[in-house]
Order: C-alpha cells, then sequence, then structure tokens
C-alpha cells in the first residue's frame, strides 16, 4: 500500500486574476506562498513523507517546496500532473471566456466531465494521464508515504474516479480548495481508500478559486 497525501497548488495568480490558466506556467500569489508554508507544517507534523512528486508547473512546485526543504527531500516533477489543458481557454478572463467561447463554455458548464476544451483536452484526457503517474509512482514507492502537489481539475478527476463516478456525473463532484490535503490509501489501480478530502484545518490564509488556473 501507498499512502499519497495529495495537496492542491496554493492560491496562484491566475486563481486572484479568475484567469482560466490551465498549463500555463502561473506562479503562486503572496497568500498561496503562505498557504505552502502552512501545508509543510500541517504535513510535517502529521506524516512521514518518503517522497515528494509534483506537477512541473510552477504553482504546484512551489507548494510542495517548502516541505521539501524541511524535509530535505528532492522534488521528482511529472508533467502527467499537470492542469487540464484548456487550450483556447488559456490566459483568458472567465468572464471573457463567457462572451468569447460562448457555445464552447456553455457545453462545459453543461456536460463537464466530457466536453472537449476548444484546441486543448477533455476531464478524460486529464484522468488518463493522471492514473498513469500514480500508477507509476505507486509502483516506485510500495509501503511509503508519497506527497503529490497538483491541480484542482487532477484532484477532482482522480477523486470521482477512486469513488467510481463516472465522468459524465462529475458535475457532482465538487473542486477542493486551494492548499488542501486529500489523503488516499493505494492498494492497487482498483483499490482506494480515500481517507481524507480537501482539509484545510490547516490553512490561517483561506482564499481559494474554483476553475482551471
Amino acid at each position: 500500500m501507498v499512502r499519497f497525501v495529495i495537496v492542491r497548488h496554493g492560491f496562484s495568480e491566475g486563481n486572484r486574476e479568475k484567469r482560466f490558466s490551465g498549463q500555463m506556467d502561473v506562479p503562486l500569489d503572496a497568500a498561496g506562498k503562505k498557504q505552502a508554508q502552512s501545508v509543510a507544517k500541517y504535513v510535517c507534523d502529521n506524516f512521514k513523507i518518503d517522497a515528494i512528486y509534483s506537477s512541473d508547473l510552477i504553482r504546484a512546485y512551489d507548494t510542495a517546496k517548502p516541505c521539501a526543504e524541511a524535509l530535505g527531500l528532492e522534488i521528482n516533477t511529472c508533467k502527467e500532473l499537470r492542469e487540464v489543458d484548456v487550450g483556447a481557454f488559456t490566459g483568458v478572463l472567465i468572464e471573457e471566456v463567457k462572451v468569447r467561447f460562448k457555445e464552447a463554455f456553455e457545453n462545459y458548464r453543461q456536460n463537464p466531465g466530457i466536453a472537449q476544451f476548444p484546441d486543448g483536452e477533455s476531464y478524460g484526457d486529464m484522468l488518463k494521464r493522471a492514473l498513469s503517474a500514480i500508477e507509476k509512482i505507486a509502483a516506485e514507492n510500495d509501503g511509503k508515504t508519497v506527497l503529490i502537489a497538483t491541480h484542482g481539475g487532477v484532484v477532482r478527476v482522480l477523486r470521482a474516479h477512486w469513488l467510481g463516478i463516472s465522468l459524465e456525473d462529475i458535475g457532482a463532484v465538487p473542486h477542493v480548495p486551494n492548499a488542501s490535503v486529500t489523503v488516499a490509501e493505494y492498494f492497487d489501480a482498483d483499490h482506494v481508500n480515500l481517507t481524507q478530502i480537501g482539509y484545510t484545518d490547516h490553512l490561517e490564509e483561506k482564499a481559494s478559486e474554483v476553475g482551471f488556473n
């Protein structure tokens, strides 16, 4: 069994601006940096972390960095743990997307689990690569506790998959907050227990934003 301590990245400049960041590399803002410090304290106080993996995007990497520094561990970056590629929405303000890409946005709003972002990915694409990464990390860390820093969309699809919720019904699965901690006991691809979902009691800075940013 591998215990995954999964952290959604801290509040980012994209979150603050209410912008679709997707796979654009935007940094944490001041609140997000404070959240990363709070995550490190909580994780170090409550788990014996053996390895750290992160999306290669800076907002996730910098969320894991204080914990890595405190524990003297390196951060293994993994592109497969990136946020969903929102394609033509990338870098565009959410309110502007609603106007410029009205039909595509409405399709996403009504069918989030199966919609394809224009020139980007679908949730199914993201889930496939995220599961591949998780299986690989699990194989490399049997019997260990692993910190994973990733994105709201990744946590959402993994959570739905592990709870047996189809992508068609993912609208019923809310995003976890920024800098929240979700814990999964991973026995194999078909046997995963979620023991904690979206925990935020460790945070002094409660800034959070729903969406692909």
